[in-house]
Formats: structure tokens, sequence, C-alpha cells
């Protein structure tokens, strides 16, 4: 009786000390931080194989060809002068004490035809390391003039972006060996239309063109408002609008309509006070949101000048974006739910995603060019006009409009959009329709675009403006019904095989804040 006591006691404490790690690891999963870089250790440095011609040394001060440069402060030595860099000269500071943030001057290595702001003179013209430039305004100045000019930086053209150290508190957290710095708290500077800009990119993205913006971005801002989603959550960098819940923040997403939707999903389920505004830097191919709103069809780093694509947010203005959740079911109980920004398809075009994906995900060092990816698209669109896998769609799904049956007429595939670019740049739709059943499409009203497609070669008219879509109609709620065979399937150009018997059903879930920089909302080409 004593042992059966025991054990009871023993499985019930058992128990509460499990039931209570979990609830204390789901409230710690829950819990989101801005990770902020301890700068009092060092340089953030990258290596560069090849420096500008009349590049130096900031420790040595002699010029040299290779070596590391820091993507804070832009300081670059040599690679033998990495560890006196960091013991001998701060880099550019996440925080700081003081009710103004002071210029960062760093000496040497000005751009071409720089000029100083206080004499107006010609700067680092010298055959040696001279002058200085502020690592958080961007303003050149001479060594003799930096004693004329006021201590305060007021951040540069730029400000109304960046986050001034002197407003964010840091704490530091975690066990010896694991220590690491939070922002704790941040406070709004006195700048009007101050608006600070969080920036989400993944540095594998787009050929690892991802590294080259995240780097670009924290020389002209504070370095903890530019996340690598490679190494955290979109929930982590958004911390900022909690931080900062009296203020409309902006985020800039650089990645193509996959990292859009991550980033629109994570701002939904955070519930924001104040939801930030989201702009678009698209690397990669696709980009049909992007192109949408006017932004473009994508970028390496060779082709973006930060000042320049700064000025575009600028000018840019809010728009509202429909974004529908799509419940898939399969044999009653097995749900799954997933969202939809851009649109969704069954069958061929779906088929060639899918065809694509599989291959770059068993040799992705193969699909490292964006010309080779189009080339692999190609491929697989020609070898279906050959093969017609999806021949007589129409006869395996069955299609409802907002509760009415439709009759599907001979198609390989069908297409639900949300917005009118399509398979990188198509309008299939148009931006002005003249018949009269059909209303002009927008990305703000609730409804869906409904098409078919007859075939491959069919979606290759379509591309060049020799073919028009089969448009079956228009509507607020869209059902499909797989009857006795698998088909191929994507929403947002994310591809899977659909199982049967399944039922799909598109329903309108909220509204997104982007900024747009074309004047309309229904279709306009950067």
């Amino acid at each position: 009786m004593d042992s059966v006591l025991v054990l009871s006691v023993f499985g019930f404490t058992f128990l509460v000390i499990y039931l209570w790690m979990r609830k204390y690891r789901n409230s710690r999963l829950q819990h989101y931080e801005v990770l902020a870089s301890d700068v009092s250790k060092g340089h953030k440095f990258y290596m560069e194989d090849i420096f500008p011609d009349q590049t130096y040394c900031n420790i040595g001060h002699y010029k040299i060809r290779q070596g590391a440069c820091c993507e804070s402060c832009g300081i670059c030595v040599d690679d033998h002068s990495m560890k006196a860099a960091n013991k001998r000269i701060p880099c550019k500071p996440v925080s700081q004490v003081g009710e103004m943030t002071s210029h960062h001057w760093v000496r040497g290595n000005l751009s071409l035809y720089s000029k100083c702001y206080i004499c107006d003179e010609d700067c680092g013209t010298m055959a040696h390391m001279s002058d200085f430039r502020c690592a958080w305004c961007g303003r050149s100045t001479h060594e003799n003039c930096i004693p004329k000019e006021p201590q305060a930086c007021d951040m540069g053209p730029f400000q109304q972006f960046v986050i001034p150290p002197n407003c964010v508190k840091l704490q530091q957290k975690g066990f010896k060996g694991r220590r690491h710095y939070i922002v704790s708290e941040a406070r709004k500077p006195p700048i009007s239309n101050w608006s600070p800009l969080i920036v989400f990119a993944n540095k594998k993205s787009g050929n690892n063109d991802g590294q080259y913006i995240l780097r670009a971005f924290r020389g002209v801002l504070n370095s903890s408002q530019v996340i690598d989603l490679d190494d955290i959550p979109p929930e982590g960098g958004l911390e900022w609008c909690h931080l900062l819940s009296d203020v409309t923040a902006r985020v800039l997403v650089c990645g193509g309509d996959g990292s859009i939707g991550w980033v629109l999903s994570a701002i939904e389920n955070l519930n924001f006070k104040n939801p930030p505004l989201v702009c678009i830097l698209p690397l990669g191919t696709g980009n049909d949101l992007s192109r949408v709103l006017g932004w473009g069809e994508g970028y390496t780093h060779d082709d973006v000048r930060i000042e320049d694509f700064l000025r575009r947010i600028q000018a840019a203005h809010p728009i509202k974006l429909d974004r529908y959740v799509m419940i898939r079911s399969y044999y009653i109980v097995h749900i799954l739910y997933m969202v939809m920004s851009n649109y969704c398809s069954l069958g061929v075009d779906a088929l060639v995603t899918l065809n694509f994906h599989r291959q770059r995900e068993s040799r992705p060092w193969l699909f490292a060019h964006r010309v080779i990816n189009k080339l692999c698209y190609f491929y697989y669109g020609t070898k279906d006009v050959l093969e017609n896998e999806c021949k007589h769609l129409n006869k395996k799904i069955k299609v409802e409009l907002d509760g009415v049956p439709l009759t599907l007429p001979e198609i390989e595939g069908f297409v639900v959009l949300n917005i009118s670019s399509w398979g990188g740049g198509c309008q299939p739709w148009g931006t002005e329709d003249n018949e009269s059943e059909f209303k002009q499409p927008r990305y703000d009203d609730g409804l869906l675009e409904v098409m078919g497609l007859y075939s491959s070669f069919h979606i290759a008219q379509l591309q060049v403006g020799l073919a028009d879509p089969i448009k079956l109609g228009q509507a607020k709620v869209v059902k499909i019904s797989l009857r006795d065979s698998n088909v191929p399937m994507q929403v947002d150009g994310e591809p899977w095989e659909q199982t049967h018997p399944s039922e799909i059903v598109i329903t309108h879930k909220c509204q997104a804040n982007l900024l747009a920089l074309n004047h309309r909302s229904q279709v306009n080409f950067a």
C-alpha cells in the first residue's frame, strides 16, 4: 500500500513538473526579442577579395587591395589588422547614453566627389588617409573643419528611417557563454514624420544577393534594424513595433513572394496596435506582387543603390491588399490552412513549378543564377507541351463560385487570381475589361478572378500577349473539389501535389497594409 502511495505521489509530481515546463516553454516561444550586436567586442567584418583603387587600411594607413570591411561603420583594414582594429577603433554604436547622438567619424576612404559640408570644398582628394565621413549621416568633412561643426548628428537625409542609438536601451540576457544583448526599450526621437524602417532579408536569397543587401542597409541604419531571416524569424524584428507602439513603422522585405507572405502572416498573427506598412525590394525571379505595387521585377546587389531606394520608399503611399485563407480538407477531418496573397493554381502551370522546385531541392548548386532558373522553367514548360500530363483537368476537379457550380471547358490549368500579375509578370486578365459581365480587377475589392488554361503552349502565348485566357468568372468564395486523382497545385509559387479526395475553399481573410509606388490600386508596373 505504501509503495502504491509513493508511486502515485511521484507520478503526480512528475506530471505537475512536466506541465509546468511545457507551459514555461510555450511562453518562451511566444516571447520575441530584438537582438543587438555587442559592438564593444569589435566590428562585424566581412572579407573583400578586391577593394576599389585608392583604398587605405584604417590601422596601417597604407594602400590595400584586399582585406576586411566593417558592414556597420565601413572601416577597411588589412586582414592581419582586424584584431588591432577591434581594440583601437570603436564601431558605430547600437545604443548610446545621452540626449543626442554624436557624429561617428571614420577616417579616410571617402567616395569620389565628396564635399565638406562645412566649407563646401573637395574632401578625400589626397593620396593617403585623409578627412572623415560620419557613419550615421554620411556627411564628409576635413579634419580642420570638425571643430567648427555641431557635435550632434541629425542622422542625415534619411533620418525618418533611422533609430538613433540614444533612443535605444539594451539589456544583457542569458548565462555565461550564451550571453547576448536585446533591445529592452526604445523611444521616439524629436524628428518630424519619423517612421523607422525595419529591413528583412535572407542572406541566401537571390543568388546570395541578400547578404550584400543586409550589409548595405546596416551601413545606413542602426544595425539592430536589419534582420537576417536565415538566423531570426520575422517576429523577432517585428518586436520593434511593440517597443514603438505609438509609431507607424515601415517594414522592407528584401526577397521574393514567399518572404513577403511570411512577414505579412507574422504581422497579422502578432495583432499590433499600430501595424507597420510593408514595402518590397524584390530579389530573384517571379516577384508578381512587387511588380503590381510598382517596386520592380527584381534586383541584384549590383543594381541596388540604397540611397535611391530609400528615396523611393519616401515617395510611396499606403494601400490595402486582400489576403485569402485556403482551407484544404481531406476525408472531412484532416484540415490544413494556408494564406494566399497573389494567386493559386491547379494543373499545368503548377506542374511546371513543382518540377522546378523538386529539381532545385535535389541540386541547389545548379540554380544559382536567374538565367539558369528561367531556362529550367522553359524546359519543363516545353516538356509538358509534348507529354500533356494535366490533360482533362476539367474532369478531375469540380468548381463552385459563390456556391454556384461552374461548368468547365476542356482545360489543363485552373488559376485563381488576387492580383493581376501572374507567372513572373504576365497580365492575363488585363488592367481594363470591356466585357460588361466582369468588373475591373483590383487587389482590394474582395473579389477573385478565375481563369482556365488550355495547355503549356497557351501559357507561352499569354506570356507574349498572343492569346487571351479563358475567363471563367469573379467570386468572393471559390470551392474546388478533387475527384479521382491527385493534381499538382501551387499557392504564391509554393508547389505540392494535392491528394484526393479533398476539398479546397478559398475565402477572404483580412487586408494587409502595404506601400506602393503606383497611383492606382489596379495595376501599374514600375
